[in-house]
């Protein structure tokens, strides 16, 4: 029987170690394929996490396979693996892979429920990383959980893009080079921690439509728990089989944001309008002949690909000469819809790792800082909102999560006071600013930067003025001192404004809202110019 054990790596995002666990079938230098293993609950049972790693190289070992088996933490039980969760699982496989000799050809991943729901997602949102999924009974469709009154989740309509953009059901397109087996019990329904089996049901039907190689087993006369030994045993043999196809002639990147911007050969640079989907679908007809095809896309890379010699390229019906793309090139339309090569300076656009939206926020550190530098009323608002941010955003995973589980994670969000942010930790993190230019002494030095104001009873942003007694602003912006950071910002026309603002599930906001006690003024995203769209 395998052995495994628990393993810590230092993470990029706050300088701490984090468990995982890890058991490798034997001790031989022989490139191994790497199974991530990604169910709930390993950061609650390290002990009970190393035995299901065991378990899965056991099954390997019975049949004379060879691998290696990882369970990431997550940051937290109900992470969804998500956000910090997701930073947790690539950290924790570029881990395993600094340990042993991993067959980067040969990942794949699999989890049960809350793991079904982030196996959808990590596939969707890396199409490029794993060669075969096994999601068992997983969400990946937010609107198939609502019930009458929205009792069970209940959504902003600000929320509704945030949604979009982390269900696998509006990223199908990405799966086209990743094998998917789905299994979901036939009972199983929104009760409790179940998932409608409808979710998967869907999910294969998308698959199927798509002519995408995916198998479907849905377990007779079984509710939520339809991980059976047999099916399992078959799951764990039909992973390692798995090999990624490296260069394929055919790609396909549908994306929301971008964060999650890369596939293969394609990177998409930037959106034409966020907020919305955008699709690049790309096709060599011949070596030397590739059709491009795109939707809501003003800037997008393609290469590095092997071929030899110059490469036709038509991208929605235009035509360019021969391109040479043994490595990377840009393209970008114009104001005028034509598309056009050349290297485009985005560095004070919006582009991958400063594009928004707030959620954005949770991929690299973040500090809060609440102001301290004016009144003794707004010191006392601003420290609160920031310290019941920290317990928020626990308790409920920032909002990510389904069916009638908040969830929540092990992040502990740091708070500094403005006075005592250092000058290397206010350069190399996101920083949520409370408070406003009089109040918050960070924010004071960016007075100037920033395309916000506030007056009176009226806040001015970007290009919009909003005027209310209580108006509150949550906007996120590129940091003024690191191009690849941002600088967000809650503050309010009074002291107590941003006390209507506590019970926002900050990964699910948008670029910007603003209220006024509990009336929505506005919400949206910035354009690529970082104004109102």
């Amino acid at each position: 029987m395998p052995v495994g054990k628990l393993q810590y790596f230092r993470s990029k995002i706050d300088g701490n170690l984090h468990p995982c666990a890890v058991c490798s079938t034997d001790t031989s230098d022989e490139p191994k394929p790497l199974i991530v293993e990604v169910s709930p609950g390993a950061l609650g049972n390290l002990s009970g996490a190393v035995e299901l790693t065991e378990q899965i190289a056991g099954i390997a070992a019975k049949h004379n396979q060879s691998c290696v088996v990882l369970r990431p933490t997550g940051r937290g039980s109900g992470s969804v693996y998500q956000n910090y969760g997701e930073i947790d699982v690539l950290e924790a496989i570029e881990h395993v892979a600094s340990n042993y000799n991993i067959d980067r050809d040969r990942i794949t991943i699999t989890g049960s429920s809350m793991g079904g729901a982030a196996t959808w997602y990590l596939i969707s949102h890396y199409p490029d990383l794993f060669a075969g999924a096994a999601p068992f009974c997983g969400y990946c469709d937010y609107r198939l959980w609502e019930k009458p009154g929205g009792f069970t989740f209940h959504m902003h309509e600000w929320e509704i893009p945030s949604w979009q953009s982390r269900s696998a059901a509006f990223l199908i397109k990405n799966l086209i080079h990743t094998p998917v087996w789905i299994i979901h019990g036939e009972w199983d329904r929104g009760i409790g921690g179940g998932v409608p089996v409808e979710h998967s049901r869907q999910m294969a039907q998308l698959m199927e439509q798509q002519g995408y190689t995916h198998k479907y087993t849905e377990v007779p006369k079984t509710g939520h728990s339809c991980r059976l030994p047999d099916i399992w045993e078959e799951v764990i043999l039909w992973l390692l089989k798995q090999q990624k196809q490296r260069s394929p002639d055919h790609v396909s990147l549908a994306t929301y944001n971008l964060r999650h911007n890369q596939s293969y050969w394609i990177t998409l640079n930037q959106l034409t309008h966020y907020g919305k989907r955008g699709q690049v679908n790309a096709r060599f007809v011949k070596s030397d002949n590739l059709i491009v095809d795109t939707d809501n896309i003003r800037t997008f890379s393609l290469g590095s690909v092997q071929k030899n010699g110059g490469v036709n390229i038509t991208i929605d019906g235009q035509t360019f000469e021969p391109v040479n793309l043994s490595h990377q090139k840009q393209f970008q339309r114009n104001h005028k819809g034509v598309w056009e090569h050349d290297k485009f300076d985005l560095s004070h656009e919006k582009h991958h790792r400063a594009s928004g939206p707030i959620s954005d926020l949770f991929f690299d550190g973040l500090i809060l800082v609440p102001g301290t530098v004016g009144t003794e009323e707004e010191t006392f608002f601003n420290k609160w909102i920031a310290d019941n941010a920290v317990g928020y955003y626990r308790s409920r995973n920032g909002g990510v999560h389904r069916g009638g589980i908040m969830g929540d994670n092990a992040v502990e969000l740091p708070v500094i006071p403005d006075i005592e942010l250092t000058e290397d930790l206010l350069q190399i993190n996101n920083l949520l600013l409370y408070g406003g230019y009089d109040s918050n002494a960070i924010l004071s030095r960016f007075r100037d930067k920033l395309p916000l104001t506030i007056e009176g009873k009226t806040i001015h942003l970007s290009n919009k003025s909003y005027t209310a007694d209580g108006a509150a602003v949550f906007a996120v912006f590129p940091h003024p001192a690191n191009s690849e950071r941002y600088v967000a910002v809650h503050g309010g026309v009074t002291p107590d404004a941003i006390c209507w603002g506590s019970h926002l599930d900050m990964q699910l906001l948008p670029d910007y809202i603003v209220y006024s006690g509990g009336q929505l003024l506005d919400w949206g995203f910035w354009g690529n110019d970082w104004k109102s769209q």
